[in-house]
Formats: C-alpha cells, sequence, structure tokens
C-alpha cells in the first residue's frame, strides 16, 4: 500500500474512535441496546463503502454464507464447513484478478481477513457451546444461539473493522448487556479514558518513525536490478534491518489505533479478577458470576501487540507471542489445540497463518521457515542455556536477541516483498544468510552440548577422585 492508501487506513481508524464515543451517547435503557448495534453496523457499512465499494459485496456474501451455515448446519459439524467454505471464498477473493473478476482494493482484503476469523470462530463457538461438558443446567438465555441478523451486526460492527483485533462473539454482546462495563453502565468514564491514552500515547512517536525510516530507506528500490547489482552485500544485510523496523512502526501504530476504538465502544471491558486474556475474554469466566459492578476493568481481550515484547524478548518463541495476539488465539483455538497430530501443530499453525495472510508466496516462505528456526533455538535455550551460570545466561540472552531479530529481518523480506521472484532475488543477494545460520547454529549447539557434558562429567569424576583419597589414608593409618 502506497502513502494515500495509509492515510486512508489511518483516518478511518481515527474516525472508528471518534465513533465510539458517538454511540455511546445512544442510551442504553428503552431499546438502545439494538440502536447502538444499529447505529454500529450502520457506521461499518460505512467505513467499508468508503473504503471499499461496490466490493463492499464481498463481505455481505461471507456473512450470508456462514449465517446460514451456523443457522441451518448441525453444531457438530457447522464449524468445519464454516472453516471450509470461508477459506474457499477468501481463495476466489483474492484471486479475482485471474478470474477476471474486478480486483479489490487492499483495505477490503483487510476486512475481510478479520471478518473471516469472526464469522469462523463464531462457527466454533455454536459448536463448542453445543458440545459443552458441564454438569450445570444452562437457560435458553445462556445458549450461544445468534439470530439472523445478530450475525450481520457481529461481521459488520464498525469496531475492529479494518485492522481487528479478533474478539469473540460474546465478548461483542458484552458491549452491551455487561452490568460491569462502563461503555453500558455509563459510569467511570475515566476508565474508558485512561485506557485510550495508555495505547495511543506512543501511536505519534510510531508514526514519525514510521514516516522518516520510510523515507531513507523504502521498500521500493530493492526490487530494482540496478539496486541489486550496486549494492554490497554487507549493505544489503543491514538494509533488512530498518525495512523491518519501517513495518514494525506501521503495524504498530495501526494496531494500537485499532485497539483504541474497541476502548472507545466499550469493546472487551472486564473485571481484572476474571483475567481476560488476548481475543479469549475471561479465563476465570466463574468469576463473572460474583461481579456485577467492579471498579477494577481492563481491556485486556482486545489487546492485539505488545510492543516492548515484539521488540525486546530474547527468543523468537517468545516475540511470536507478542503479535496479533488475539489472531494467535483464535489460531491456537481453531488450529493448534485441535490438529491431530501433535508434532505438527506448530507446522499446521504457519500454514493455516500463511493461507489467512494471503496467497503471495513470500508469505509461505516466510512463516514456513519459522518452524526451522524455532527448532534451532530450542536446542540452545533448553539444552545449553541451564547450563551455563546467571551471569553467562544473561549474555545468552543478548546474543540469542541479536540472532532472533536478524531473523525476523531476513524473514520480514519475504512477507514484504510477496512474491516469490523479488524474495528469492533478495536472499540470494545475501547468500541466503538467514537459512544458512540454521544448520550451522544447529551443529554448533551440538557440539557445545557434547562439550558441556564431558565437562561435567570430568567435573563429576575428579569430585569422585577426591573423595576417595581421604579414605585410601584412613585405610592406611
Amino acid at each position: 500500500m502506497g502513502l494515500a492508501d495509509d492515510i486512508l487506513y489511518v483516518g478511518v481508524l481515527l474516525a472508528s474512535i471518534l465513533s465510539g464515543k458517538l454511540v455511546r451517547f445512544i442510551p442504553i435503557e428503552t431499546g438502545g441496546i439494538y440502536l447502538r448495534r444499529w447505529a454500529s453496523t450502520g457506521l461499518g457499512i460505512l467505513f467499508a463503502l468508503l473504503v471499499s465499494g461496490a466490493h463492499i459485496l464481498h463481505l455481505f456474501i461471507e456473512i450470508l454464507i456462514n449465517a446460514l451455515v451456523i443457522k441451518l448446519v448441525s453444531p457438530k459439524i457447522c464449524h468445519l464447513v464454516s472453516l471450509v467454505l470461508s477459506f474457499l471464498y477468501l481463495f476466489i477473493f483474492r484471486l479475482s484478478g485471474q478470474l477476471n473478476l474486478p480486483e479489490p482494493p487492499a483495505h477490503t482484503n483487510a476486512i475481510i481477513m478479520i471478518l473471516t476469523l469472526k464469522v469462523v470462530g463464531l462457527a466454533f463457538e455454536v459448536h463448542d457451546d453445543e458440545n459443552l461438558d458441564t454438569t450445570e443446567t444452562r437457560t435458553e438465555s445462556q445458549k450461544l444461539s445468534p439470530r439472523f441478523i445478530d450475525i450481520f451486526h457481529y461481521g459488520l460492527s464498525h469496531v475492529g473493522l479494518i485492522t481487528g483485533p479478533y474478539y469473540k462473539y460474546r465478548v461483542w454482546e458484552g458491549m452491551y448487556r455487561d452490568p460491569w462495563n462502563p461503555a453500558v453502565s455509563g459510569k467511570d468514564e475515566d476508565l474508558i479514558n485512561s485506557a485510550l491514552y495508555k495505547r495511543a500515547k506512543n501511536v505519534p512517536l510510531y508514526m514519525t518513525a514510521f514516516l522518516i525510516s520510510g523515507y531513507l530507506f523504502p521498500l521500493a528500490v530493492v526490487e530494482t536490478k540496478e539496486w541489486q547489482a550496486s549494492n554490497s552485500f554487507l549493505w544489503k544485510v543491514f538494509y533488512m534491518m530498518p525495512v523491518f523496523f519501517n513495518f514494525r512502526m506501521r503495524i504498530y501504530s495501526g494496531f494500537c489505533l485499532s485497539e483504541c476504538a474497541c476502548i472507545s465502544a466499550g469493546l472487551g471491558a472486564y473485571p481484572e479478577e476474571s483475567c481476560p486474556r488476548p481475543g479469549q475474554g475471561p479465563s476465570k469466566p466463574e468469576m463473572l458470576k460474583q461481579i456485577s459492578n467492579a471498579k477494577t476493568v481492563n481491556f485486556n481481550t482486545v489487546y492485539n501487540i505488545d510492543e516492548w515484547g515484539a521488540d525486546f524478548v530474547p527468543t523468537m518463541r517468545e516475540a511470536l507471542k507478542c503479535w496479533n495476539m488475539t489472531v494467535q488465539h483464535w489460531l491456537v483455538m481453531v488450529v493448534y489445540k485441535r490438529f491431530p497430530i501433535r508434532s505438527l501443530r506448530t507446522a499446521a499453525v504457519m500454514l493455516m497463518s500463511s493461507v489467512w495472510h494471503g496467497v503471495y508466496s513470500g508469505y509461505y516462505l516466510s512463516l514456513g521457515s519459522v518452524p526451522l528456526c524455532l527448532i534451532v533455538e530450542d536446542l540452545w535455550v533448553r539444552k545449553v542455556r541451564p547450563q551455563l551460570s546467571s551471569p553467562n545466561q544473561a549474555r545468552f540472552d543478548w546474543i540469542s536477541w541479536i540472532v532472533r531479530m536478524r531473523w525476523f529481518d531476513y524473514l520480514g523480506m519475504g512477507f514484504l516483498l510477496l512474491r516469490v521472484n523479488t524474495t528469492m532475488q533478495y536472499w540470494t543477494g545475501v547468500y541466503f544468510i538467514g537459512h544458512l545460520s540454521l544448520p550451522l547454529l544447529y551443529v554448533l549447539g551440538l557440539i557445545v552440548i557434547s562439550l558441556i557434558k564431558k565437562k561435567k562429567k570430568k567435573d563429576e569424576e575428579g569430585e569422585e577422585k577426591s573423595g576417595s583419597k581421604p579414605e585410601q589414608r584412613g585405610k592406611k593409618d
């Protein structure tokens, strides 16, 4: 996307934040719940129409398909039918140009990505709710049975429309009903304002860094033959760092603003006692029965990016958990925990993530390489690091951070260049340094582990010998 697209993107996010405040002006009493839902849906359609034009039809089609599946197909299989049909339609949507259909703009792709997670996630919620193993007798009002129109409201809500975060259907319902939610009670407006400030305060810094780094280190030049021919190996290795930095600043800006849109609307407000988690909502839902008007409410349910962690945790495995956290919850809930072959669960998650991101081969080249990085990293973190002293563990963490950031830079080029030819051209220019480092580091790790074991064995033998000498002397005496 170009600068004009980014400006439109930010404009829609800012309008979404303001819209949350406007929708909350509608009184919740005397049918206000339904008025708020219609207002939110109307704003969502307006924003989608603004960035998509006639391509908004794709959103209506996908929602209609899933609404029919959820209402007409048995809950035992509705989740699988929804998953297959939704991702099949996502492929058709992305191949519009090759199918001689009008090609939708990039912003419509962003909307339908989040929409796909929501409608598929709803089908899984319905399935799991129907098969819930509980000894308690639930009333009809407690069962998850969304109406046809509610599925449309959920799918087209202005909250998180263009960037996410992903949130469950029950979380969306809570935005209009939960008594502890400041957006419902009308009290504790300061809770919303302080949460907004906390997430928005760094956005100007991220945006400034994004604009400066994009101007100094443009991505587009690396695709030209002149740039590839005129620059050295070391410069190409270095250039990956500011390019990926620019990407991070863009993501941080967008995700923080999208969280602010949720907070402004009151989405994802839960008492701290219920231990809300990104994407999931309360991890201790039983606590909600004991709470009617909590004063310690947070918005962790829509917390989608841990910028500090993404930049500074020492390992790739930890850093991945800091990115797009609500989507990661969806991947864990839908793919990881249900995939039958345990040893292939991580690979299955990365494959599903690649499919969700798009049809470009760069996604598969990058995300498909992540499990290989994790294998090497786990060898060092689990086998070598525990054998080190505390000071050496700290040094190990610094080295680990440097290595994993360079892996991110390297793999990020495939994610940004998208096409296989441009990605391979760049990786060839740096002699596939990211991939070549993997077997080298793995073999080095095995050597280090072997040396540690030998040293440990030698030390143990030395202790045994030193311990046996006094016994031998005692016998002589």
